[in-house]
């Protein structure tokens, strides 16, 4: 019975028939719920005293009074079983004790003395026992869990007053001390759920920072995340990157968002994502939710890459600074981003920013963010924040080696960069530990159960948080791990927003937007990454050209040279002579060494011109023909070509980048 009902039967008991006034009736009335122990064993007394004096010597009757000790005993234990053990342990001792003293009394007389003493302790057992039965604080703050805590091995855990908010219960837990933890609480779970007929991912329990033993049990008994909601564009367009992205919602319909860059006053640092998430898990949608938050927002720049050649984002292309494909593109944008870095921290620093913030990216006519000794304001040009986002990256991960991302991801977040990685299975034959140590945000879809310890901290798992249960029945569900979000959401289930092909004109219209009023590359950033990769930057493949009546980009892959011919003009007619000369042939003698180091000058001259700027052996013996040379002999080349510094090294042994020589930044 709960505590609120034996008070109130005790305060009935007390407010009985009795009606005597004053200091009588006050005790009679405190005395009579402890009365009844004390008139059963007065009770006992009589009987075995009159027994005695009738029975005396009676052999039968004191073979059939034990016989009938052990069977009251016996009904005593059985018809307590529905009672808690305390209790029928209690009832089944005192009623052997009473008939064994019956027993013996009745065929060897009453021992007065040891009548009093045991009748005395037996009495006040039951009273004690009344007493602790009554507990005012105890009714105020737990509540009946109608043996679920029991059934779940959990019997000793109380539970709190619960807050009950629109489907969601989340209800105080504590655990006895010394003898359970709350990693007792989190084992219980899976039976927790199968108690109350929920699924594993409905119930979650968030531990006390503070104790090992307090917590709160949340439990969502609808699941709101089945209904599909579409996306109708960006949550805030215009605003800042330094607003949250807003990207979905959770289960008890608040929004889903994240923040990307750092906030000094709001003490969050900034981070970088990882998105993961097997196939049709929903995770493509996911990464559009996040990727046209960003676009929809000023001061920010955008470099994209992406080996699947755009097929979810080409609608987003022309509102994207730099976007590059698989191969020599993603290499060049690597070498890029760890070049920016440095250069973007250093101005960070000379300006006197302790992180990135909003007013970085406008110009800088604040005397307390002055690049001057002076203490004037300098004025310089703004700084942008970069995102750099790297689709399906377990291609680019095994092209450059799985620690191609860990020098990025362990230094950019200081120079205003954040880095995306997305992939379908975040383990660890695809990316290294490092690297995924260094991104402490992860937006997490359904993915293979044996991946949820590489994808989510093994705290979320153990709130309850289970992406290997949706695998891809659930498109679109997630969790999201990210600073500035209370850490008590990490465990709860969140859906992103569907796209269509109706979404298609909204987001090319988004792009539209973001390539006439959103951020361009700042000069620090457009030149650390011209100097090291030249063309490949400041003549992106895309070759995006502002069109001032359509506000949309054209892409050109013509050569220098070759702009201004008409391609549906004739050919001119061959002149004498020209009929019939044959090019690509052989010269028909060795090159010197000294030709030939001028050939393979000439074809990095090529590579570099047409933004390919990072190259191996592979890529110079394409070429061999024209070297006459064998792959020997262009690997010590190379070598060489390092050391003078015309190439440099590049995160993966046997790659180099091309050093550019002369760069229109």
């Amino acid at each position: 019975m709960a505590g609120k009902d034996v008070e109130q039967r005790h305060e009935d008991q007390l407010k009985g028939s009795s009606d005597s006034g004053g200091i009588k009736g006050y005790l009679l009335h405190r005395a009579k719920p402890y009365l009844p122990p004390w008139l059963g064993v007065g009770a006992v007394g009589a009987a075995s005293t009159i027994g005695h004096l009738v029975w005396s010597g009676d052999v039968g009757m004191g073979i059939g009074l034990t016989l009938g000790s052990v069977a009251l005993t016996g009904s005593t234990w059985w018809a307590a079983k529905s009672t808690g053990r305390e209790r029928r342990l209690h009832s089944a001792i005192t009623v052997a004790a009473a008939s064994a003293w019956t027993t013996h009394a009745v065929a060897f007389g009453p021992a007065p003395v040891p009548f009093v003493v045991g009748g005395t302790v037996v009495a006040l057992s039951w009273n004690i026992r009344q007493v602790m039965r009554r507990d005012p604080d105890g009714a105020k703050t737990t509540s009946s869990d109608g043996g679920l805590l029991e059934k779940v091995g959990l019997a000793k855990a109380r539970m709190r007053d619960a807050k009950v908010e629109p489907n969601r219960v989340t209800v105080p837990l504590e655990v006895e001390g010394g003898e359970q933890t709350n990693d007792d609480v989190t084992r219980a779970l899976p039976r927790i759920a199968s108690a109350l007929d929920l699924p594993t991912t409905a119930i979650r329990y968030s531990p006390d920072p503070d104790s090992a033993r307090r917590g709160d049990l949340v439990i969502v008994p609808m699941d709101m995340l089945s209904e599909i909601v579409l996306w109708e564009g960006p949550a805030l367009p215009g605003g800042s990157i330094a607003d949250p992205l807003v990207i979905g919602r959770y289960d008890n319909g608040d929004p889903l968002q994240l923040w990307l860059p750092a906030d000094v006053e709001e003490s969050r640092n900034g981070t970088h994502l990882l998105i993961a998430g097997g196939t049709g898990s929903g995770k493509g949608d996911g990464a559009l939710n996040v990727l046209t938050e960003i676009l929809s927002r000023k001061d920010v720049v955008v470099w994209l890459s992406d080996p699947k050649a755009f097929q979810d984002f080409r609608p987003l292309l022309p509102g994207i600074d730099w976007a590059v494909e698989a191969g020599a593109g993603t290499e060049a944008m690597v070498e890029a981003v760890q070049a920016v870095i440095p250069a973007r921290t250093r101005w960070l620093g000379v300006h006197k920013y302790r992180a990135w913030e909003p007013s970085c990216a406008e110009r800088q006519d604040d005397p307390a963010h002055s690049c001057r000794t002076d203490g004037t304001a300098c004025g310089c040009e703004g700084m942008p924040f970069l995102v750099t986002w790297f689709e399906e990256a377990a291609n680019t991960l095994r092209a450059l080696g799985d620690d191609a991302f860990t020098g990025i991801a362990q230094e950019a977040r200081s120079a205003g960069v954040s880095l995306v990685v997305s992939l379908q299975r975040p383990s660890h034959d695809q990316m290294s530990t490092s690297t995924r140590a260094s991104l402490p945000s992860v937006l997490c879809f359904g993915v293979d159960k044996r991946d949820e310890g590489f994808a989510l901290p093994d705290t979320v798992l153990d709130a309850g948080a289970h992406p290997g249960v949706w695998g891809n029945r659930r498109p679109g569900y997630c969790y999201l791990v990210t600073p500035g979000v209370d850490e008590t959401l990490y465990p709860s289930p969140a859906r992103t927003r569907r796209f269509t092909w109706d979404s298609v004109s909204l987001m090319e219209t988004l792009a539209a937007w973001a390539a006439r009023n959103g951020a361009k590359p700042d000069p620090i950033t457009a030149d650390a990454a011209a100097s090291v990769v030249g063309k490949a930057y400041t003549e992106r493949a895309q070759h995006k050209e502002e069109n001032p009546d359509e506000g949309e980009r054209t892409v050109s892959r013509l050569d220098d040279e070759d702009r201004d011919i008409d391609p549906n003009e004739e050919l001119p007619d061959p002149l004498p002579g020209e009929e019939n000369v044959i090019f690509g042939q052989p010269e028909g003698r060795d090159l010197s060494a000294d030709e030939a180091r001028t050939v393979l000058e000439e074809i990095l001259t090529e590579y570099e011109n047409e933004g390919t700027m990072v190259i191996g052996p592979v890529d110079v013996m394409k070429h061999g023909e024209r070297l006459g040379r064998k792959r020997g002999w262009v690997s010590g080349e190379l070598q060489r070509l390092l050391a003078e510094g015309r190439l440099a090294e590049t995160a993966k042994p046997g790659r180099y980048r091309i050093v550019p020589q002369l760069v229109d930044a």
